[in-house]
């Protein structure tokens, strides 16, 4: 992915060199900026040259900032504090050199990440935006620090310990992601949200600052009526600040509600403007068929990119490599077909966490609604792997999804975002401030069974939700189904996906098949010869046998499905021979 990188000059790192982790990081439509080196530091940036600073640092006196991503109140921050910034980098450098850093990070509404080296103190501060979206990673031992937006910018630095740490790999097996600021290695870690974090380059000291924390959003009084109104007036703010007439914007279109609803406010703020929609899926499947009600709807350009058991495996061993080994490759969908979106969308408006945060589907029962965390309430979600991290002061709000939002949200669903940021930008209008602040203000039960979302999205968008329907329910939104109903309908389709298993057919309400793709003869060659323990990276770091614990009683059984369990055991393998530099199995599709 584009982003920034760099390392503090030590005994232990002093003889990295920039250009090495430029190679390991550029790609060939990347643009790359200047190499700053001083005696203290070396630092750099690639980019796609879309959006945010055209080049890096920017450098106000003895303060010099990389920034990659944008923020999308910048200017209106700057004339709050009193400050005359031309871009987000001048911004940071300029608050931090008014003491004011701290104060204008906290109004920020963006997606980005930065360095700030402050050349006088000896200092460099790694920023993350509010909610930890752009990822950003760092490494500090044996006196050396570095950091980058990508584990491989820090793999790259020659001194770098590479401990695989054996408990955050049992974690990614069992539940497919990380949590908390885990990686593979135990000394590289995630920036966490919110955060300012200083290394101080003479004293080998490292300090943590978090500049926001979801208490500061307290309860409202609206009633529900006005609830409904307010998230639609902050909305349509939210996606018309995002867009431009003249970007290239594109939406990733499901059956949901999420990305309809962008496209839904898009039609509405630019009535003439065509954009352009995609949906990844097998033929017949509803996504791709709600989707295409809706472009029909709003006259929108609509590529359809269909996966099958050949096309599917092997672009996602480069991908696992991009991701750092850090997104399941399971969940890697529409990843195949990045090389045509970014030919017709330089920006994707992403639906992320739409479904969580206006409706209420991190939710498992009332039992949790309008509590602060604990760990009894963690534990119900991460089992044996949840940190006492969780219960940081950072999550002290009366809702429990804040904390679900910095693991699974941003340790698993964003990693699909990231994994797209090496052609194409994103943009998540659902997590604009204005929106998430008004959210939590609000009790729970106003989101329950997803009725504020679904009152806002008939009031304000009914041409795109009144009469389409919703791929979860097979309904318009609105169309009251009784539980018993909606519990016999998954019921039917969970028997209906397991008979067309045992015939070797796809389901047609589903978009991928993983299960059945799995056992093509090239693609189980390949995992049986990848997951065998004799030579598998793997089995340095657990005793678990992937290949007869997960994949032979897959392949042996139609009745069973380890398909998640398969390909997150393969990720592992694919990333530790990518990291070790040893020679995968053949896959040969045709």
């Amino acid at each position: 992915m584009p982003g920034i990188y760099g390392f503090s000059k030590s005994k232990t790192l002093f003889g990295s060199c920039l250009s090495d982790i430029t190679a390991a990081v550029k790609y060939e439509q990347f643009i790359k900026d200047s190499d700053f080196e001083d005696e203290n530091i070396a630092a750099s940036r690639v980019h796609l040259g879309i959006v945010g600073e055209s080049t890096t640092p920017v450098s106000i006196d003895h303060c010099h900032v990389w920034v990659e991503g944008e923020a999308y109140n910048a200017q209106e921050v700057s004339q709050q504090l009193n400050l005359k910034a031309e871009s987000l980098g001048n911004l940071l450098a300029e608050a931090y050199l008014k003491d004011k850093l701290a104060a204008c990070l906290n109004r920020l509404d963006g997606y980005f990440c930065a360095a700030l080296y402050d050349k006088n103190n000896k200092q460099i501060k790694l920023i993350s935006d509010r909610y930890g979206m752009r990822a950003l990673f760092w490494y500090m031992r044996d006196g050396g620090f570095a950091w980058g937006s990508e584990v491989k910018s820090i793999l790259a630095c020659k001194g770098v310990r590479t401990e695989v740490d054996e408990k955050s790999c049992e974690c990614f097996i069992s539940l497919g992601h990380f949590l908390g600021e885990d990686t593979w290695f135990k000394d590289i870690r995630l920036i966490k949200p919110a955060t300012i974090l200083t290394y101080d380059i003479t004293d080998d000291v490292l300090e943590h600052e978090y500049y926001w924390k979801w208490s500061e959003i307290k309860p409202s009084e609206l009633s529900f009526e006005q609830a409904v109104d307010e998230l639609g007036i902050r909305f349509g703010q939210a996606v018309k600040k995002r867009i431009s007439l003249n970007d290239e914007i594109g939406v990733s279109l499901s059956g949901g509600l999420d990305s309809r609803a962008l496209i839904a406010a898009l039609k509405k703020e630019y009535p003439d403007k065509e954009g352009y929609a995609f949906t990844f899926g097998i033929p017949g499947c509803d996504d791709i068929d709600i989707a295409q009600r809706v472009t029909e709807r709003a006259h929108w350009q609509h590529d359809k990119f269909y996966f099958n058991d050949r096309n599917w495996f092997q672009p996602r061993i480069n991908m696992v490599k991009n991701t750092d080994g850090l997104k399941d490759m399971k969940h890697m969908h529409g990843g195949e077909f990045l090389g045509i979106v970014s030919n017709n969308a330089r920006i994707n408006l992403s639906g992320y966490l739409g479904d969580a945060i206006f409706g209420c589907s991190y939710h498992r029962d009332k039992s949790t609604f309008n509590k602060s965390p604990d760990m009894e309430i963690v534990s119900k979600y991460y089992g044996d792997y949840l940190e006492s991290s969780f219960l940081d002061d950072f999550y002290n709000i009366d809702h429990i999804e804040p904390i679900l939002f910095m693991s699974r949200g941003r340790r698993f669903i964003n990693m699909g975002l990231i994994n797209t940021l090496h052609m194409i930008e994103q943009r998540v209008p659902f997590f604009d401030n204005t929106c998430v602040e008004l959210i939590f203000s609000l009790p729970d039960e106003y989101r329950e069974d997803n009725k504020l979302y679904s009152a806002m999205l008939q009031k304000y968008y009914p041409n795109f939700f009144n009469d389409i329907p919703w791929q979860k329910t097979g309904v318009p939104i609105g169309v009251k189904q009784s539980q018993v109903k909606v519990f016999a309908k998954r019921v039917v389709s969970k028997v209906n996906r397991t008979i067309r298993a045992l015939l070797g057919l796809s389901s047609a309400i589903d978009y991928t098949d993983y299960n059945m793709w799995i056992r093509s003869e090239a693609v189980s060659k390949f995992l049986k010869d990848l997951l065998d323990p004799t030579n598998a990276e793997y089995s340095k770091v657990t005793k678990v046998d992937f290949l007869n614990e997960f994949l032979m009683p897959h392949l042996e059984s139609r009745m069973t499905d380890n398909s998640d369990q398969v390909l997150r055991a393969a990720t592992m393998e694919i990333y530790l021979r990518q990291v070790k530099g040893n020679k995968l199995p053949d896959l040969n599709t045709h």
